[in-house]
């Protein structure tokens, strides 16, 4: 029992694993760079706005579907 909840929570770490290519990490980047001078991180950290606008135009650029937890994550 034990192993097969073992191999679920690594399936599912695996599953929150994004491939970055060079060219991905500097449109991400960029987007982050754009978000902050438009004022969607007003302290440390992006606010949901911010989070938003990060996901929705690094699809629009990258045409990859990556979530708040995989851009996290980079």
């Amino acid at each position: 029992m034990l192993n097969v909840l073992k191999a679920i929570m690594e399936g599912l770490e695996s599953f929150d694993k994004a491939a970055w290519t060079k060219e991905m990490l500097h449109i991400f980047c960029d987007i982050c760079i754009n978000a902050i001078d438009m004022g969607m991180r007003p302290n440390t950290h992006f606010d949901k706005t911010g989070w938003k606008f990060l996901i929705t135009s690094f699809k629009e650029q990258t045409g990859h579907a990556f979530t708040k937890t995989q851009l996290k994550k980079k």
